[in-house]
């Protein structure tokens, strides 16, 4: 009987063995998700509860299953219909991974943000702006060394 239990398991765990590389990923997700968050605590010198740990348990292991339960649907159901318009094997376990993924991204800016009292997609754009200035003035400076009379260089 015991032989029969630790073949099921293994023939499982075989089964769920193209995920690892995905699970890795979210649990990443959530684990910087849960070190900024506690950054966050930290900077603007909010306590840390325990039940909040408890909750990242239960979201690590919510989001671990609803991937494996995607992966099973998609392997049984899905696969083929997608590898018609995608040729990407899994699609649509991948697909929910990268929304779990970014939803956690979302939360580790917030936290940031809220951490250094900033808006990181402004200065994004102050960035983006002061490039696009520096290119003109670059684009200036060479001007004026060809002259503006569009003439070829030497």
């Amino acid at each position: 009987m015991m032989k029969i239990i630790q073949s099921l398991f293994l023939s499982v765990i075989a089964f769920y063995i193209p995920l690892q590389g995905i699970l890795v990923a979210v649990g990443a997700a959530i684990a910087l998700d849960t070190c900024t968050g506690i950054y966050k605590s930290f900077k603007t010198n909010k306590p840390i509860y325990s039940r909040r740990f408890a909750d990242i348990i239960l979201k690590m292991l919510i989001y671990e299953l609803v991937i494996l339960m995607i992966y099973t649907i998609d392997y049984f159901l899905l696969s083929e219909f997608f590898k018609l318009w995608f040729s990407v094997g899994y699609f649509f376990t991948k697909a929910c991974a990268m929304v779990l993924i970014f939803t956690e991204m979302i939360s580790i800016k917030e936290n940031i943000e809220e951490a250094h009292n900033i808006n990181i997609l402004k200065q994004l754009q102050n960035v983006l702006k002061r490039t696009h200035d520096l290119k003109k003035d670059i684009l200036d400076l060479t001007d004026i060394n060809h002259g503006s009379n569009n003439s070829q260089p030497y």
